[in-house]
């Protein structure tokens, strides 16, 4: 299969559904709880719970789609997110919500890991410019929802935002319906199989361990501020759902420009390097948030410049990461996007349950844990990363 427009419009709608499914419902959160008459913060719960599905579903499904092939995985995994998300609209208390929007991560799962996966098949060894394109779109999707999700809540209560992402979740798959064919012809029979599943991610992860370590505590950085902005910037600062929503959309603007440096410059630069310069945008943009708050308290400008720092950083660092983990495994692409994407939603999911237990109403255990998770994306970064091997001439020649 040729590499298509259309194709990579159907990949950056699923790379951004998962994204989006989350980033639109933030701005309804409070309203949520008070519509289902739930304890306030109980809705965080469902947020760490959809990331942590989203996580663990790809560790299998990314192997299952190179031993069944992408289409039925991805068709199987976006009808479960169709199904979830009506359960959602339906739920009549937050438990049933929250076990329904469990099984939305597990559907919403296929769609990036699959997305990663095809990119790899379609466009081989030069997949890092078309990642970060995929990349684009997803990061397009988050400055605009949350801005939409509060136009929506505002106007239209909880349900209006899952209403629009019921309508995503439908428009993306009639779209792998109508125009997506199979991309993985040589399948493996042996993938996914529980009994040699272990050993194949062992023979992934030393490649693979610095760029997942650095891309599952940078995604844990962003997360405390995705997670806690709502309570922070609406029910500390004072603004409207409406305001949070464009305050957030122009924090996560950075995002672009950064999946704009990596669309740019991997090819030339390399994957590492690109991380390498990310890692470090994330570590500053982190430190200041910080020493603001450390030295001035609590303000929506001091809050809300550093993290640009941290969005632009990420920015480069997401598809970077992922194109340096698939680029060398061409016969695991699923399973190595696999291993990234859980990654990610690990790095997520730990800081959204260190936020709830942390909560003390304030914006400290935000602001901290932004910071640390940013700290140990840096040391993993260039602690762990496989350094060039010394060939024997030349090292006759060091002291």
């Amino acid at each position: 299969m040729q590499p298509s427009r259309v194709l990579l419009i159907i990949l950056m709608l699923l790379t951004a559904l998962g994204e989006t499914s989350t980033q639109l419902l933030i701005p309804a959160l409070g309203e949520l709880e008070r519509g289902l008459q739930a304890e306030p913060g109980s809705s965080l719960l469902a947020l760490s719970l959809f990331v942590a599905a989203f996580g663990l579903g790809q560790l299998w499904l990314g192997p299952l789609s190179d031993r069944l092939g992408r289409r039925p995985v991805l068709l199987g995994g976006l009808s479960l997110y169709l199904l979830a998300t009506l359960g959602m609209l339906l739920a009549p208390n937050i438990e049933v919500l929250i076990g329904m929007r469990v099984l939305q991560g597990l559907g919403a799962c296929a769609a990036l890991v699959l997305a990663r996966a095809i990119v790899r098949d379609v466009w081989q060894a030069e997949a890092g410019p078309a990642l970060a394109m995929t990349v684009l779109g997803m990061f397009a999707a988050i400055v605009l929802s949350p801005v939409v999700g509060g136009l929506l809540t505002q106007y239209g209560g909880w349900r209006a935002p899952l209403l629009a992402i019921l309508v995503l979740g439908s428009l993306a798959l009639l779209s792998v319906l109508g125009r997506y064919r199979e991309t993985h012809l040589g399948r493996d029979p042996q993938a996914a199989r529980l009994k040699g599943l272990l050993a194949n991610y062992l023979q992934v992860w030393p490649g693979c361990r610095a760029l997942a370590l650095t891309i599952a505590c940078t995604y844990g950085a962003m997360f405390v501020v995705v997670a806690g902005s709502s309570s922070v910037y609406i029910g500390l600062l004072g603004l409207s759902a409406a305001q949070y929503g464009l305050t957030f959309a122009l924090i996560v603007s950075g995002l672009l420009g950064g999946a704009l440096f990596t669309l740019r410059n991997v090819q030339r630069l390399g994957p590492l390097r690109v991380v390498g310069i990310g890692v470090a945008l994330v570590l500053l943009g982190s430190s200041l948030t910080l020493a603001v708050y450390l030295l001035f308290g609590l303000s929506l400008l001091g809050l809300s410049l550093p993290q640009v720092l941290v969005t632009l950083g990420g920015g480069m660092l997401l598809p970077a990461a992922v194109a340096g983990a698939v680029i060398p495994n061409p016969q695991r692409a699923g399973l190595a996007a696999g291993l990234m994407g859980f990654s990610q939603m690990a790095g997520a999911t730990l800081a959204g349950l260190l936020l709830g237990a942390l909560q003390d109403g304030s914006a400290w255990p935000m602001v901290a844990l932004n910071a640390l998770f940013a700290v140990l994306a840096f040391v993993f970064f260039h602690f762990l990363r496989a350094r060039p091997v010394v060939t024997a001439a030349v090292a006759g020649k060091l002291p």
